[in-house]
């Protein structure tokens, strides 16, 4: 079978730190899929210097009614199309003119190798519906406890600002995240702690997932704690899903990344792949107190139980397998 003819693009998303760029990695090891890393982030300068893709807002909402300005360089995007005009208009001198050439050899050299993208973008996930409803692309959406999102922004330092991103887009406002105004309106004005900030973050998050579970039973919802209990087995369910050959290759990189002779949890601000995946399930049982899974429980109780039973949120043992 001739996968790179067969196979759609894929899309992962879902919440930061739910575990995109894991899945997005693991799945791009067969060669019928190339990885494409956070186009919609606005900071990453390369969406819009090769496919002319710029990006107003951190988790900007398009949609049918403002997609019309982003939708040539989204399927350029796709496409892997280079925007050489636009980077002609943008040289400034023979190294800008380099650039521009190897962009121009890099997107023929994609499409000559038949492989479709596979864009891994948690800043993506509140355009979700609208990419996937004109370019026809499987949507993989992430979902991870929110002790253990927590946790992850608490190590990494990450605060979250939602009154940046979210308020200013009233689309976005009045399509996905209303009931949730009040209480960003409320910390944009107070002293709020990184726990707080998280926690307001995956519920809102969530949310949106959760509304994207009713309207589209076709997609592909995973929790990253399902996944992490066996990964072998998940990860061949999934290939086959995308209608990717599972391969001995595949398997062993795939072992190689989640065994337990690979450390139990990430120290300080590294990002790491290779993790003892059953292990670094619990890995926020060991960050947080008692006191801060409390905390977070509370902020975030009406969206998690979507999600999560009290079982999951035992401290005493790792999150249980679900069909949710």
């Amino acid at each position: 079978m001739n996968t790179t003819a067969t196979i759609k693009p894929v899309l992962v998303t879902g919440a930061p730190r739910s575990g995109t760029t894991w899945v997005g990695r693991m799945l791009t090891i067969d060669p019928a899929l190339y990885y494409m890393h956070e186009p919609f982030n606005p900071i990453v300068k390369a969406s819009e210097e090769i496919y002319g893709l710029k990006i107003p807002h951190y988790f900007i909402h398009i949609c049918e009614e403002n997609g019309a300005a982003y939708h040539a360089a989204a399927q350029r995007l796709i496409e892997g199309r280079y925007d050489w005009r636009h980077g002609l208009r943008a040289a400034r001198s023979p190294r800008d003119l380099l650039k521009v050439a190897r962009n121009l050899s890099a997107s023929r050299g994609l499409r000559r190798g038949g492989g479709r993208p596979l864009i891994k973008d948690p800043i993506a996930l509140m355009s979700a519906e609208w990419l996937t409803a004109h370019f026809d692309m499987h949507c993989i959406v992430m979902i991870r406890h929110p002790a253990a999102f927590v946790a992850s922004m608490k190590r990494l330092g990450w605060a979250s600002h939602p009154e940046k991103w979210a308020l200013p887009q009233a689309l976005l406002m009045r399509d996905l995240l209303g009931p949730f105004e009040s209480r960003i309106r409320e910390m944009s004005r107070g002293e709020y702690d990184l726990i707080e900030r998280a926690s307001l973050a995956w519920a809102m998050h969530h949310h949106v997932i959760s509304l994207y579970r009713t309207r589209h039973p076709d997609w592909i919802f995973l929790r990253h704690e399902d996944i992490s209990l066996d990964p072998t087995r998940a990860f061949a369910d999934l290939y086959g899903k995308l209608g990717l050959p599972y391969s001995e290759h595949a398997r062993s990189v795939i072992a190689e990344h989640t065994g337990k002779s690979n450390p139990e949890r990430a120290s300080g601000t590294e990002k790491t792949l290779k993790l003892d995946s059953q292990q670094n399930i619990s890995s926020w049982k060991h960050r947080l107190s008692a006191e801060e899974v409390a905390r977070i429980r509370g902020y975030v109780e009406e969206v998690a139980r979507e999600f999560y039973s009290d079982a999951d949120w035992d401290t005493g043992h790792p999150a249980r397998a679900s069909t949710a």
